[in-house]
């Protein structure tokens, strides 16, 4: 017959998880925070350009011909519109406290709105959101106030031009 002995060190995995399983989940739940946190960063630049491509443009010329007037926060379509809308997509729908700001950076700075603008001239759109409306859990080991991307880009606006209404014909 035999006789199971008893190790000593039985019951020493229990404990060193016991140990250990607390810093594991700090570790596990830290880059899981920074993760969310780099994703949102990403999410809210990217927002900002989307609403730069809109401002770009400065005025739209429809198919009739009529044209359409790009604003910031009034019209259709508008930089605001165009950034929640991006947010939207990217399944951030609690959008209070969204702040969407336009501002020439070159030129005539004291225009507010992206028709305004003239071929080339340079641009900052910003768009800030408190982070408490975009994080998943209520955790708080990272805890900035507001999260925000920012972009720079140029008018596009087509130069002005005149068209000779006049057709050339044949002469016999």
């Amino acid at each position: 017959m035999r006789t199971v002995r008893s190790s000593p060190r039985r019951g020493a995995a229990a404990v060193e998880l016991a140990v250990i399983l607390p810093l594991l989940l700090l570790l596990l739940v830290g880059v899981w925070e920074i993760g969310r946190l780099i994703q949102l960063q990403q999410i809210m630049s990217n927002a900002a350009r989307t609403g730069a491509r809109v401002a770009s443009q400065g005025v739209i010329i429809n198919a009739d011909s009529s044209t359409t007037e790009v604003g910031t926060s009034t019209g259709t379509p508008n930089v605001t519109t165009a950034v929640s809308n991006y947010l939207l997509g990217a399944g951030i729908t609690n959008q209070t406290g969204l702040q969407v700001t336009f501002q020439f950076i070159d030129g005539d700075t004291s225009f507010t709105d992206p028709y305004q603008g003239t071929k080339n001239q340079h641009f900052i759109v910003n768009v800030t959101m408190p982070y408490a409306n975009l994080r998943w859990t209520n955790l708080s080991l990272i805890n900035p106030t507001t999260l925000g991307g920012q972009c720079t880009w140029q008018m596009l606006v087509d130069a002005p031009f005149s068209v000779n209404p006049t057709l050339p014909g044949w002469t016999p």
